[in-house]
């Protein structure tokens, strides 16, 4: 059976909690999902690095801005094994596939190789966001998306319910989204992914599910439409 393929982005302060910054809990419930959605699709995901390291927003006094890159790329890393070490726990077949070689803990990562693995029903945990710095995991999660022939990047949002037409936590008579073009979202300069990320899933034609990772089972009643979320593709149907 051939199924739709998605990338899964996940930010990294999902993975932590108040007292952990990989929350055992965490990693279990995002994981056990992981499971159940696998039977309906080939999975990419890509884990972010906050949780651990801000390469952007870090002190650069004490560190060269590229080498503070270097370390969120890093990040990426740790929680990807992570990851994939809670999912083959629970008896998911999952690799962690990084373009910042790490050859102790992961593959180097080739779409070639990425696509194999998705054709054996792998779980493929994409690492090391582009392996250049000064880009962000969402141009890794785009680059991804193409070269795996996703059909959508699913965007875990921390405590937002999809897209909205300013910061529904600054401004409480923000407009949330059901479905946007990317036309309108780039015109109107919404913060749904990194600009030169969304014109390549635009180009593309990889539609984006935007989501709030921090509600119960967000990840399985996305996929089930079952919450709040927003779609973002070349036309609104």
């Amino acid at each position: 059976m051939t199924k739709e393929r998605i990338i899964l982005k996940i930010s990294g302060a999902a993975l932590k909690d108040a007292s952990a910054i990989l929350s055992s809990t965490k990693l279990e419930s995002i994981a056990s999902q992981i499971k159940y959605i696998h039977k309906m699709y080939d999975i990419g995901i890509v884990v972010g690095g906050g949780n651990i390291w801000r390469g952007g927003t870090s002190d650069l006094k004490l560190y060269r801005e590229e080498q503070a890159h270097y370390m969120g790329m890093v990040a990426t890393i740790i929680n990807s094994v992570a990851l994939k070490e809670a999912l083959v726990r629970i008896g998911v077949k999952a690799e962690v596939h990084s373009l910042l070689p790490c050859p102790k803990v992961s593959i180097n990562y080739h779409k070639n190789i990425g696509n194999k693995a998705l054709s054996q029903h792998k779980v493929v945990i994409l690492a090391g966001g582009t392996g250049k710095p000064f880009f962000s995991t969402d141009t890794g999660a785009a680059k991804d998306a193409i070269e795996l022939k996703a059909n959508y990047i699913i965007m875990g949002k921390d405590g937002v319910d999809g897209v909205y037409s300013d910061d529904p936590k600054k401004n409480k008579k923000a407009i949330r989204y059901d479905r946007l073009t990317f036309k309108e979202a780039i015109a109107k300069e919404l913060k749904v992914m990194d600009l030169s990320a969304m014109k390549m899933c635009q180009k593309n034609n990889i539609k984006i599910i935007v989501f709030n990772i921090s509600r119960q089972n967000a990840i399985v009643n996305t996929m089930e439409r079952k919450i709040p979320i927003t779609i973002v593709s070349n036309d609104k149907r």
